[in-house]
């Protein structure tokens, strides 16, 4: 027999198993032919394109615990950064930034800020651990005397859009394209309105409100995810995450290229 047929030859391609959520449009979704797409599927099928010893392999499960348990090597599910997950996983360099919107009820006075929401007693429901509620615990911490009122929930996006249109809650903070997206999937265009958030508020709650893939923090995950680190910097720089980024958000939301220097852990 061949003596180098079980060794790995140079154009062997490694398989890199992903995973995704697989249902929060516009940044992972099936479309109509029952294809995972959107604009972080996109911008890692391109990344993966640009890298010819592996092959991406994508499917629907839970992405945090999936990767953790070793079963998939990368998360790709709009995922920003926390002290905890940084101690699981491995974050790739980020590949797009958000930008969040207050969401109330048509008819009420649009908020101006945390403490006007702490003022009016307002509510709102929120899944402990997420960056919001972090950083909304944080403001409660910090100002004794204006608590924010928090319910916690695991509640998808449309039973929480519809405790602030029955009034259970009062309002909630997501992302600009995901509530342009879902507000007229729920049928909630003419009940529900997006107000923008101040820049300070914004900056207060998400210091710096980047998109990350997470890897498996292991040889494997620490392989890829320095080849996939370069071809990043080359999309960012070569305008394709500009790109893609339009074509799903309507904005151009690729990251400042000083978040593109080294990676945050």
């Amino acid at each position: 027999t061949d003596k180098n047929s079980s060794e790995p030859t140079e154009n062997e391609v490694t398989v890199v198993k992903g995973v995704t959520g697989g249902s929060l449009a516009p940044y992972f979704y099936m479309d109509e032919n029952n294809k995972l797409t959107g604009v972080d599927i996109e911008i890692a099928e391109e990344a993966f394109s640009r890298l010819p010893q592996y092959e991406l392999e994508t499917e629907v499960a839970d992405a945090l615990q999936g990767v953790l348990s070793g079963q998939y090597d990368i998360a790709i599910n709009n995922y920003g950064y926390t002290d905890e997950r940084a101690e699981s996983y491995y974050f790739s360099y980020p590949y797009k930034t958000s930008f969040n919107e207050y969401i109330q009820r048509a008819d009420d006075q649009p908020l101006e800020s945390l403490e006007d929401a702490a003022e009016r007693g307002y509510k709102i429901e929120l899944t402990a651990g997420s960056l919001t509620g972090n950083a909304l615990e944080k403001w409660n911490k910090d100002h004794p005397e204006k608590q924010i009122n928090i319910i916690y929930s695991e509640t998808d996006f449309q039973v929480r859009y519809q405790h602030i249109v029955d009034g259970t809650t009062d309002f909630a903070i997501d992302d600009g394209p995901i509530i342009e997206n879902l507000l007229p999937k729920f049928g909630m265009e003419g009940q529900l309105v997006a107000n923008d958030i101040d820049a300070e508020t914004e900056d207060f709650l998400f210091p710096q409100n980047n998109t990350y893939f997470l890897l498996a923090k292991n040889e494997k995950g620490a392989q890829i995810r320095e080849d996939l680190d370069k071809v990043l910097k080359e999309m960012k720089e070569d305008g394709t995450i500009a790109e893609i980024t339009k074509k799903y958000l309507g904005v151009d939301t690729s990251v400042d290229p000083k978040y593109l220097e080294e990676t945050i852990n």
